[in-house]
């Protein structure tokens, strides 16, 4: 690679900032009543002599999204008359959170428990804002293993995960009567239907997005640090250069070359074709859901992400949401018992009726009330083949020069060389910022 394209992804890198999409709830039919009765072990046991003494009050930060703070307020109204403690819920932001908590925790103005994504723990875990939970193995054998990974640090719990999250594939009946299984199908559709003069595209994915792109990385053996089970991510070893990372970004340059994905391509521009009708398919994530029906109505459909040609499903981020137990809460036993409450099957289930979030544990992921939703199914089903993103703090380094490495391969550069500049310039970003390696 040239000089000039080096500086230019460092500039490039320097000033992209790097944020994950959360999912808010679609507009549906919801459930109005909240959670009844006890959730087995879950939910707060009766007093015991060896039990702490119950509080007045306790705080908890949930998102300001409207939905998700009325659902989480009915669910938590159950508690305390189950309970008959007191809960506080403080609508903050959930990007906020952690920087408001920061401040509001060491000062005692913070929550018990406050809310965050999986991939901010390590972060969230090195600046001392998070308490380790003492959990059942009957509880953490409710999740998913590498749901357990994704929120463990040095061998703790840190994050107790409520959501489930990933990109999907939304497509529109009209022009896609059935769910493409492979891309070779979607590549093939793409090749009649494509008229760029016309703005219309056989499928739109945000093809200078990491989000987006590492899926198809991934999928034939690129991994971004590798992990070991005994110490977890490792920083010095990096996987966006090696072989299968150089044939799955050829692939998606080769869309770009093809005039399947125009250069100009951003999520808002893929977002306003669809939902005119001129695209035949979209990757994107579970917040846009509502903004896709209200335009498409009937015509809107979901699916996994299409298989590769080597028969793997593109393993799109897995990310996670869920209860951080605040280390400065005076009332750390009862607060853990809120989180379980919160975590139940009836409260989840109550949840995703309301707010339309898919449910983080196994039991919920494989019932019915998601595995026949017509949209949220899809879900379920692509988080079984999700990869957890990342949650040591040098995950943060990583958005700003791989975007810049797609800018570079959808203007034609060559893949190995851009991927490696990319690696060089993440390891000097990781490096700069004294992100600790394992």
């Amino acid at each position: 690679m040239s000089m000039n394209n080096r500086v230019l992804i460092l500039s490039m890198s320097m000033g992209l900032a790097a944020t994950l999409l959360t999912a808010c709830g679609p507009d549906r039919n919801t459930a109005d009543t909240p959670p009844e009765g006890n959730a087995a072990t879950n939910s707060p046991a009766t007093h015991t002599e060896s039990e702490a003494p119950k509080p007045e009050k306790l705080t908890i930060w949930a998102n300001d999204a409207e939905k998700e703070l009325a659902a989480m307020k009915k669910i938590v109204e159950k508690f305390t008359t189950e309970t008959g403690v007191k809960v506080e819920v403080v609508p903050v932001n959930a990007r906020e959170q952690a920087k408001t908590f920061s401040l509001d925790g060491p000062a005692g103005r913070g929550p018990d428990l406050w809310w965050a994504t999986h991939n901010s723990m390590g972060k969230n875990v090195l600046q001392g804002l998070a308490e380790p939970y003492e959990l059942s193995d009957d509880i953490i054998s409710s999740y998913p293993a590498k749901t357990i990974k994704a929120v463990t640090q040095n061998g703790k719990i840190y994050n107790l995960p409520m959501v489930a999250e990933t990109a999907i594939l939304y497509y529109n009946k009209e022009l896609l009567p059935e769910a493409p299984q492979k891309w070779t199908e979607l590549e093939s559709f793409a090749a009649s239907y494509t008229d760029k003069k016309q703005d219309k595209y056989g499928f739109l994915i945000d093809g200078t997005n990491f989000y987006y792109t590492n899926m198809f990385m991934q999928g034939y053996g690129a991994y971004i640090f590798n992990y070991k089970e005994d110490t977890g991510y490792d920083s010095n070893d990096i996987g966006l250069n090696n072989e299968g990372a150089v044939k799955g970004a050829q692939l998606v340059q080769s869309w770009f070359k093809k005039g399947y994905l125009p250069q100009s391509i951003t999520g808002d521009v893929m977002d306003g074709l669809f939902k005119e009708g001129k695209v035949g398919a979209v990757i994107s994530v579970p917040s846009s859901l509502m903004n896709y029906k209200q335009a498409l109505g009937e015509k809107l459909a979901t699916a996994p992400i299409p298989m590769l040609d080597n028969g793997t499903r593109p393993p799109s981020f897995l990310g996670l949401k869920g209860w951080v137990l605040s280390p400065y809460s005076k009332n750390k036993e009862w607060a853990t018992k809120l989180a379980l409450y919160l975590t139940n099957d009836e409260s989840l289930s109550y949840y995703f009726q309301n707010a339309g979030e898919v449910p983080a544990k196994t039991a919920m992921l494989d019932s019915d009330l998601v595995t026949k939703d017509p949209y949220f199914s899809a879900v379920g089903e692509q988080s079984k083949s999700a990869t957890p993103t990342p949650n040591n703090p040098e995950i943060s380094q990583t958005w700003a020069p791989m975007q810049s490495a797609f800018t570079f391969l959808s203007q034609g550069s060559d893949a190995k060389e851009v991927l490696d500049e990319a690696v060089s310039q993440l390891k000097e970003q990781i490096a700069l910022n004294g992100a600790p390696s394992k």
